[in-house]
């Protein structure tokens, strides 16, 4: 009777110890994850902007860019895929007013490193840049379409442009259009 009893009190003590620290811990990695956003988000536009906006759908969020006299500059929607090599990749879209691609920051993945995680390097995402939705075939070119391929990391490559297409497909059919004044 003696272990059941010790195992039950370290149990409730083990768990109670896992819920304040849960309870501690819980707003500073918001605060966190959202500065990182913020970051990727300034590290996703090429030029300066001075605020943003944030719009959520049930399935995503968009982050409107706005210049100092407040034109909107962009929009970078949140998206991501289950398709990588191991598992869930997220990204954020940076895309121009016109739905052009400046760029996408990976948030989240676990890519192998070395190869994979070569997902989110200059020289692969550069040929993202200023494409649309309907201007490309995104598939990767090994299965007929334009986007190349990382060596001996085809399935980051495909997983990537499935959450570009994603993002992209969110912009165009869920982005809530600005209304005439």
């Amino acid at each position: 009777m003696r272990p059941i009893i010790t195992l039950t009190v370290v149990g409730l003590l083990s768990a109670a110890l896992l819920a304040v620290v849960d309870d501690l811990t819980r707003e500073p990695i918001a605060l966190a994850k959202a500065e990182m956003k913020r970051k990727a988000i300034e590290a996703i536009f090429p030029f300066a902007f001075d605020s943003l906006k944030t719009v959520k759908t049930e399935e995503t969020a968009f982050y409107e860019a706005y210049d100092k006299d407040m034109n909107m500059q962009g929009v970078a929607v949140e998206s991501s895929t289950n398709l990588g090599y191991s598992g869930r990749i997220e990204i954020l879209l940076g895309v121009s007013p016109e739905q052009k691609i400046y760029d996408y920051k990976v948030v989240y993945h676990l890519e192998t490193p070395g190869l994979g995680d070569k997902i989110d390097k200059p020289k692969f995402k550069e040929q993202f840049r200023n494409r649309t939705l309907e201007d490309t075939d995104w598939k990767v070119k090994k299965d007929g379409g334009e986007i190349d391929e990382l060596t001996a990391a085809t399935i980051s490559s495909r997983a990537i442009s499935d959450a570009v297409v994603r993002g992209l497909e969110y912009v165009k059919e869920q982005y809530p259009k600005p209304t005439e004044e």
